[in-house]
C-alpha cells in the first residue's frame, strides 16, 4: 500500500517541477479536514506538529511531535526513517538539508501550520501550495482502503444499532451518546463524532446534554465513526411509542427524497444532483420555502481523503461530478413543521454504474 502512494507522489512531483514535498498535519483528523499525513503514512500523529517530507529522488522522512512518539510512529508507519522533533522547525529544515531538498517545495496540508512553521520553511525554500496532489492519489483506491471503508461502515452499523436499541424513556441524552459510544469504541472506532437531538418537536441537532428522554420523544442523531482516517455517517430517526400518522406521513418524504438522490448518482454526474433531487422532491411536497438553512443545513458532502467536498456541502450550485469511489454523505435531514427537524440519511460508494450502500441498517423510522 505504501510504496504506490510514494511512486504516484514522486510522479506528480516531477509534473509540478517539485523538488520536494512537505506533508503536514496539526495532529487533528476531523470530518471537516481529513489528515493527509495519515493518509500518505498510515501513522495516526498525536501532537500538533508532525510532517512526512520527500525529497525528488525518492527518499522519505517522518518528523514526529512529541519526540518520544518516534517509536509508535515507526511501528505504525511504512516510513522507517523516523525523527522526534525537539526543535521543530530546526529539524524540519535540517531534514530538508539532509535529503538535499532545495528549490520549489510543496506544502501539503499549510492551513494546519502555524506561522512560525510556515515562514520557517519559506525562508529555506520556495513554497507552493500542494494539497492536490495527495487528493489526486486518493482517487484511486486500493483494496485496502476499501476495506478501510467498509470496516468504517460496519462500525456505524453497530453504533446506529446501539442508539436504536438504548433510547428508552427515562435515559439522559449524555448517557444514550454514552452507550452507542461504547458499542462503537469496541467494534475498533478510533474517535466519534455525534450530534443528536429529543422532544416532541425538534428544531435542530446538538452536542448531547442531561435531559431525559420522555414517551413520545422523536430522537434524531448524526453517527459518524473514524476509523483509520476513514468516516462514515448514518443519520437515524427514532419515535418513542406508537408515531403519529402524520409523523410517519412526513417521514416518507425523506425516504423518497433519500432514495431518488441515490438513483441518480454515479461517477460522471454532477454532484449537484444530490441537493437538486432533494429539493425538488421537498418543494413538490409543499416545502420550498424550507429548503434553505436554518430550517435543513446540509444534503450531503465528502468524506476522507480522495472525495468530494471533505467537510464541505454539496450544494445544488456546484459545478464538480462525482467520481468512482468517493466516499459521500447523503442525507435529507430536514425541518418539516408538522413534525420538527426530522433526520434520514447514511454513506454510500460511488462506482461507474451507480453506488454501493456501505452500511446493513435500514434507513427507516424506528418506533421503539
Amino acid at each position: 500500500m505504501a510504496q504506490p502512494k510514494l511512486e504516484k507522489a514522486l510522479k506528480l512531483m516531477g509534473q509540478r517541477g517539485l523538488n520536494g514535498l512537505i506533508i503536514y498535519s496539526n495532529g487533528v483528523c476531523n470530518i471537516l479536514r481529513p489528515s493527509y499525513l495519515l493518509y500518505f503514512s498510515g501513522f495516526k500523529s498525536m501532537g500538533p506538529r508532525n510532517a512526512a517530507i520527500l525529497s525528488k529522488s525518492g527518499e522519505v522522512a517522518l518528523l514526529v511531535d512529541p519526540p518520544w512518539d518516534a517509536l509508535r510512529a515507526s511501528q505504525n508507519s511504512w516510513i522507517k526513517d523516523v525523527e522526534g522533533g525537539k526543535d521543530f522547525v530546526k529539524d524540519l529544515i535540517a531534514i530538508l538539508r539532509r535529503l538535499k531538498i532545495s528549490g520549489p517545495v510543496g506544502v501539503v496540508g499549510s492551513r494546519e501550520m502555524t506561522q512560525d512553521v510556515y515562514s520557517g520553511i519559506q525562508k529555506e525554500t520556495p513554497i507552493e501550495i500542494a494539497d492536490d496532489i495527495i487528493e489526486e492519489i486518493a482517487k484511486e483506491k486500493t483494496a485496502e482502503e476499501i476495506e478501510i471503508v467498509r470496516k468504517t461502515a460496519r462500525i456505524a452499523d453497530v453504533g446506529s444499532g446501539a442508539f436504536v436499541n438504548s433510547v428508552r424513556v427515562g435515559i439522559r441524552e449524555y448517557e444514550l451518546v454514552a452507550e452507542l459510544e461504547y458499542a462503537m469504541r469496541s467494534a475498533g472506532a478510533d474517535d466519534i463524532f455525534i450530534l443528536m437531538g429529543s422532544g416532541s418537536h425538534n428544531n435542530e441537532m446538538h452536542e448531547p446534554t442531561d435531559r431525559r428522554l420522555r414517551e413520545g420523544d422523536i430522537v434524531i442523531g448524526e453517527i459518524t465513526p473514524v476509523y483509520k482516517g476513514q468516516f462514515i455517517q448514518l443519520c437515524p430517526t427514532v419515535v418513542i411509542g406508537k408515531p403519529t400518522p402524520v409523523l410517519v406521513e412526513k417521514y416518507k418524504i425523506l425516504i423518497h427524497a433519500l432514495e431518488e438522490s441515490l438513483n441518480q448518482m454515479k461517477a460522471g454526474v454532477p454532484a449537484s444532483i444530490i441537493t437538486i433531487t432533494m429539493n425538488r422532491i421537498f418543494s413538490e411536497a409543499g416545502y420550498a420555502k424550507y429548503c434553505n438553512p436554518p430550517y435543513m443545513r446540509s444534503r450531503g458532502h465528502g468524506f476522507g481523503v480522495g472525495s468530494i467536498a471533505p467537510g464541505g456541502e454539496i450544494t445544488d450550485k456546484m459545478q464538480a461530478n462525482l467520481e468512482k469511489h468517493q466516499v459521500v454523505a447523503v442525507h435529507p435531514n430536514q425541518y418539516i413543521p408538522e413534525t420538527g427537524y426530522l433526520v434520514c440519511g447514511e454513506t454510500v460508494l460511488v462506482t461507474d454504474v451507480g453506488i454501493e450502500r456501505l452500511t446493513r441498517m435500514e434507513t427507516k423510522l424506528y418506533p421503539v
